[in-house]
């Protein structure tokens, strides 16, 4: 016997008619396997959601992003309030439509859920932030620079670009920033805006591999004014994500491969609580799952068309069940396309895609318990209001076109000559006066004298990751404590000294969300220090830590600490500066001698200093305790 499943235990009654009215015309009239078509079977409410159930059409008019993503946000702040307690889930075609709903959600405090939505590389500041990474990484990368200089940063418009850079493909972009002749081929408003970006960011174009990779970014985007174009705090920390991945990935002060940063990004997603009652996801993810409300957004938009493929098939079934692979010829272009097999391959799959398309409505719909809402743009035409080819709103105008229609006010909209296909003019954005960096007053301990940036003069800053500096302060912390003997150095005390750092962790202003995460790398540091025997021989022995000078070195009074100073046993004096760095991955080796050319020139100061101190012999290492890692430095 077959048994036919026809009760919606979801969905409330009104809801359930509202599918039967729309489906049976959205869907095929009946079954085709050939063209993936599946007819479709009315349901029936249970008696229990009788009278229940609300869909709402939310009609919007033109092609204004901004306009339908304040809509959308309105739509959910609304529903959030009315239904205290209720979970709510908004469903888009593709990730790609929810930019500008997310930016919204952040501004306005809506905490949400997305699931592998909001990517990091489809912000707007890491968009621009990137082009400047690459920049820095590859002088020849052309598109990036262009993409630079296009930026809020610069604003150069497309008359100034071409000006610049046509029939020259022999120089680097920056090669010809530098010509003065190039220049004058510029507006006005390209001139003064060249000049003031070179002033800006030649110390962070200088080359200079003693810093990282990181700090050169953090520092040219600041100079550039990148704080300055964003209106949304998540913005700012969106960007300060971006530099902890540039950090992690960084060898040597630049990027062994752009692509593997690109991977890396794709991987960050900024949803901004993953418990809320909001979910954000594709309608393809929402496969199985149910909600209170649903929202779809984003009905009017279009996806990118499929590419033409040199070769088409399509499976037919034959009479017995058994599946025919039909294939069209292979021929020229122009003869392939009048060729009637291939036409008819073409039009299937046109039809298959238009049924896959309405089943994927029709999940997307049947989500909801308590109610749909549907949110998406008509186009205003000269023959009328019409929705995007290929767009979900498009199979859905049977039924929504009379509320459009109602909102529709002719002389309110501009005509538009075509439905919108997907392209957009892109908006140039940039400062309406020179960018100037507010005065902010030094830090103590801070240089006052930055001159030496411009002499060449390896200077470090200390733009690491929040996180990274704190435990390494509190290592330095430990091994100053345990090379004094005024700690035990055992592992079996680690347990006991966690509290001590989480104490000391409290003190510096550390949040205590991040304590558990530093003191995890804290005590990983210093359990691969004593199982070290180089760990072990660097804390016993006389000598001294954190041992603190001031004096004459290349010509300049300086002042430094000293990790370690341990005598050996023939009394060569060893000066030892502690990474607490960790590598990922393979070459270590290679990332070893990145290091020591790094710190080298470090090393050298320390030494003259000590050797005018004490007098003695003086040789120099590298210790990285997270990788049981001691390099000799030679000077």
């Amino acid at each position: 016997n077959t048994l036919v499943l026809r009760r919606n235990f979801r969905s409330g009654e009104v809801l359930v008619d509202w599918f039967n009215d729309v489906f049976q015309t959205v869907l095929a009239r009946q079954d085709d396997p050939r063209k993936s078509a599946v007819s479709y079977a009315a349901a029936v409410s249970v008696p229990k959601l009788a009278g229940q159930g609300e869909c709402t059409i939310h009609p919007l008019i033109g092609s204004s992003r901004a306009a339908e993503a304040d809509r959308g946000c309105a739509v959910v702040l609304k529903i959030l309030h009315d239904n205290p307690g209720d979970d709510i889930a908004v469903l888009v075609r593709g990730r790609t439509h929810l930019p500008q709903l997310l930016s919204r959600f952040r501004k306005a405090g809506i905490a949400y859920r997305a699931v592998e939505i909001d990517r990091l590389t489809d912000l707007p500041e890491i968009i621009d932030i990137l082009a400047l990474t690459r920049a820095l990484v590859h002088s020849g990368d052309r598109i990036a620079w262009l993409a630079l200089l296009r930026s809020p940063w610069l604003g150069l418009d497309w008359t100034d670009l071409h000006a610049l850079v046509r029939n020259d493909t022999r120089r680097s972009v920056w090669e010809i920033l530098q010509d003065d002749t190039a220049i004058e081929r510029l507006s006005e408003f390209g001139r003064n805006a060249i000049t003031d970006f070179r002033s800006k960011v030649a110390v962070t174009m200088s080359g200079n591999r003693a810093g990282s990779l990181r700090d050169r970014i953090e520092h040219g985007w600041l100079a550039l004014g990148g704080p300055a174009i964003l209106d949304d705090p998540h913005a700012v920390q969106n960007v300060y994500r971006y530099l902890g991945v540039i950090e992690k990935l960084e060898v040597a002060g630049s990027l062994p491969d752009v692509a593997e940063l690109e991977a890396a990004l794709d991987l960050e997603h900024v949803s901004s609580d993953v418990d809320a009652r909001l979910q954000v996801m594709t309608m393809h993810r929402a496969k199985g799952l149910q909600f209170d409300h649903v929202v779809l957004y984003g009905l009017g938009r279009i996806p990118r068309g499929r590419e033409p493929s040199v070769l088409s098939w399509f499976d037919m079934p034959d009479e017995h069940g058994q599946t025919l692979k039909v294939i069209s010829p292979i021929g020229p272009r122009a003869e392939l396309e009048r060729d009637p097999l291939h036409r008819y391959i073409s039009s299937v799959e046109t039809e298959k895609d238009k049924n896959e398309l309405g089943r994927l409505l029709y999940v997307a719909c049947t989500r909801a318990r308590r109610s749909l809402h549907l949110l998406g743009q008509a186009q205003v035409l000269k023959k009328g209001l019409s929705p995007a080819s290929r767009s979900l709103l498009q199979l859905l105008w049977p039924t929504v076109a009379l509320q459009f229609e109602a909102e529709f006010d002719p002389e309110a909209h501009q005509t538009e000559t075509e439905i919108d296909s997907g392209w957009l003019m892109p908006e140039l954005r940039r400062f309406d006066k020179q960018w100037i960096p507010p005065e902010v007053p030094p830090l103590p301990g801070m240089l006052d004298d930055v001159s030496a940036l411009e002499e060449g003069r390896e200077v470090e800053f200390y733009w690491v990751g929040a996180g990274a500096r704190f435990a390494g302060t509190v290592i330095h912390r430990w091994i100053q404590l345990l090379t004094e003997g005024r700690a035990k150095a055992s592992v079996e005390q680690l347990d006991m000294m966690r509290l001590a750092s989480e104490r000391w962790l409290r003190e510096m202003g550390v949040g205590a969300e991040s304590i558990p995460a530093i003191v995890e790398r804290v005590n990983e540091a210093l359990r691969r220090l004593l199982e070290d025997e180089r760990g072990q021989w660097l804390l016993r022995g006389e000598g001294h830590a954190e041992l603190a000078l001031s004096g004459i070195a290349q010509g300049r009074i300086e002042s430094v600490v000293l990790d370690r100073v341990r005598v050996d046993d023939d009394g060569t004096h060893w000066i030892v500066d502690y990474k607490t760095s960790t590598h990922e991955g393979g070459k270590l080796e290679a990332f070893l001698q990145a290091e020591s050319d790094r710190y080298r020139p470090q090393l050298e100061k320390y030494a003259e200093m000590y050797r005018n101190y004490s007098g003695a012999d003086v040789r120099c290492a590298l210790y990285f305790p997270l990788l049981q890692q001691f390099v000799e430095i030679t000077l």
